[in-house]
Order: structure tokens, then C-alpha cells, then sequence
């Protein structure tokens, strides 16, 4: 859990690419940087990523209701990385249990911490 969840979540919804299992936002394909990356400035705003991720969450929620399962989170997710991020240990992830932790994640890569990753 020690890389970046996020960018996990990431390249599971935005497509397929290796990259993003590196941890890092130099990780990041140029591709699925720029679909991150909506309102097309050349960095990924916490708000930019935030919607994202919500909408990653929703992706994500396939019986749509409300938590992921541990098959739900299984394509994006170990059970390993799966039991951490469910802080209350009752098998799902909610949304703020899921939303916590990636946002958590985009502020451990925003090493300069001005609000914004950048390829």
C-alpha cells in the first residue's frame, strides 16, 4: 500500500497501461494524463482527480449499492490492499472509506503540495 492506490484506480478505469502500478505520477502515460487532466492546463488538480475517482467508485460499484465488495474491488485491489483500506474491517468499502484513502494517496504524490500533479 506503500504506492499509489489512486493511480491504480486509474489505470484500471482509464485503460490498460503498467505504468501507473509504478506509484508515481511519472508513471502516467501521457494518455491517461490527459484524461485525468479535463480541463486541459497540463497538471491534475484535486478537484480534477476527485471527480474522477468518484466516478471510479461508481464504475466500480457494480450492484450499485453504495460499497464495494472485495470482487468488486478485486480488478483494482489485492485483499491485502483491500482489508487496509477498509478502515472499519466489515468486508466492503464505502465511499468514504474509498474517497479517504485515494485522496490521501493524491496528497502523498503532490510532493511540492500546490494542489496539482504534474507529468
Amino acid at each position: 500500500m506503500n504506492k499509489l492506490l489512486t493511480l491504480s484506480f486509474a489505470l484500471a478505469l482509464a485503460g490498460p497501461a503498467a505504468a501507473f502500478a509504478q506509484g508515481s505520477p511519472e508513471g502516467l502515460t501521457q494518455a491517461h494524463f490527459d484524461q485525468l487532466d479535463t480541463d486541459k492546463n497540463g497538471k491534475v488538480s484535486e478537484a480534477e482527480y476527485r471527480q474522477f475517482m468518484e466516478g471510479a467508485f461508481d464504475k466500480l460499484d457494480t450492484d450499485k449499492n453504495g460499497s464495494l465488495s472485495n470482487a468488486e474491488a478485486g480488478t483494482v485491489l489485492t485483499r491485502e490492499q483491500f482489508s487496509i483500506v477498509d478502515r472499519n474491517q466489515n468486508g466492503q468499502l464505502n465511499r468514504q472509506e474509498f474517497m479517504d484513502q485515494v485522496m490521501s494517496d493524491f496528497h502523498r504524490q503532490d510532493q511540492n503540495r500546490d494542489g496539482h500533479l504534474q507529468p
